[in-house]
């Protein structure tokens, strides 16, 4: 267990403040994307066309994002890193999971704050992650040519 701390530390001292602030925004994103109720009697569920789907695909990618630049940038830390952030989408899964089901309202409400959050959560990831994603896939493509 030292040995998963001391590579925590390790990954926190590298990838940056902002880095776990775009954690911990993703990490609410999820929760209010899964806090989605049952629909109720009469309503209907809404299909993912135009704007929310892009939106659902900005959600899905952003903690990619973080897992590459965690990678990129956390000097061995790939265990960490993986950890971290699938941990946190378990968690927050969970919790939203728990939301919908003890409060109904309140998971509605969080849901429909989702997209605004999710959109604001994936601008500070890019801006955070751009650098070391950009850096990454400059050394892939140079390095198979």
């Amino acid at each position: 267990m030292d040995f998963i701390n001391a590579l925590i530390d390790q990954l926190f001292d590298n990838v940056g403040d902002l880095w776990f602030a775009a954690l911990v925004g993703q990490f609410f994103v999820m929760i209010c994307e899964s806090a989605k109720p049952k629909p109720a009697e009469g309503e209907h569920s809404k299909q993912w066309e135009g704007v929310g789907l892009w939106v659902s695909i900005l959600s899905l990618l952003t903690p990619v994002l973080l897992l590459v630049h965690a990678v990129a940038t956390g000097s061995g830390a790939l265990l960490a890193a993986l950890i971290i952030v699938v941990a946190a989408a378990l968690i927050a899964a969970i919790i939203g999971w728990i939301i919908a089901a003890v409060a109904p309202g309140v998971g509605r409400t969080l849901n429909r704050a989702a997209p605004i959050l999710a959109v604001a959560v994936f601008a500070l990831t890019v801006y955070v992650t751009w650098q070391s994603v950009f850096t990454l896939m400059n050394s892939l493509v140079g390095g198979a040519g």
